[in-house]
C-alpha cells in the first residue's frame, strides 16, 4: 500500500472520520455529505470535490459494490493522525516535538491536569522506546 500524499484539511479531516465511523462498509458521498450536514451546511457538490482529491492523492481508496461507489480509509485513523501531526511539527516546529510542546504549554488555558497529563504521556514514550540518538 502507498503512503496517502500531502496533508489534508480541516475539512477534508471532517470527511475522513466520517469514513472510519462507517467502519468495515465504508461509505458513500451522499452518506459522507449527510453526516457531515447533521453539523454544519455543506453542499453535496463541496463533499464530492473533497472525497476526490482525498482519492486522488491517496487517503481514501473507492470500491463499487452493487454499483454503488463506497469510500474507505486508505490508513487506519491513528496511522493517519501520526503522519499528519509528524508533518505539522517538521513544517511548523523544525521537527521538534518539544518545541510544539513548549508553544503549547505556553497557553493560557493550559490548565494543571493536561501538564500532568503530557508528563504522562511523554514518561509512558520515554518507557516504551529504547534510548537513540538524535533530536530530543
Amino acid at each position: 500500500m502507498h503512503q496517502p500524499q500531502g496533508t489534508v484539511t480541516a475539512a477534508q479531516f471532517e470527511i475522513l472520520q466520517a469514513v472510519w465511523e462507517s467502519g468495515a462498509e465504508g461509505r458513500t458521498v451522499a452518506g459522507i455529505w449527510e453526516q457531515i450536514g447533521q453539523r454544519r451546511d455543506i453542499s453535496r457538490t463541496t463533499v464530492l470535490n473533497q472525497v476526490d482529491r482525498l482519492e486522488r492523492r491517496g487517503w481514501l481508496r473507492r470500491e463499487q459494490r452493487e454499483g454503488i461507489y463506497r469510500y474507505f480509509a486508505a490508513l487506519e485513523r491513528r496511522q493517519a493522525e501520526q503522519q499528519l501531526a509528524e508533518e505539522f511539527v517538521e513544517d511548523f516546529f523544525g521537527g521538534s516535538a518539544a518545541d510544539l510542546v513548549m508553544s503549547l504549554l505556553g497557553r493560557k488555558n493550559t490548565d494543571q491536569a493536561q501538564i500532568e497529563q503530557l508528563r504522562k504521556l511523554v514518561q509512558q514514550a520515554a518507557d516504551e522506546r529504547p534510548r537513540r540518538g538524535g533530536r530530543p
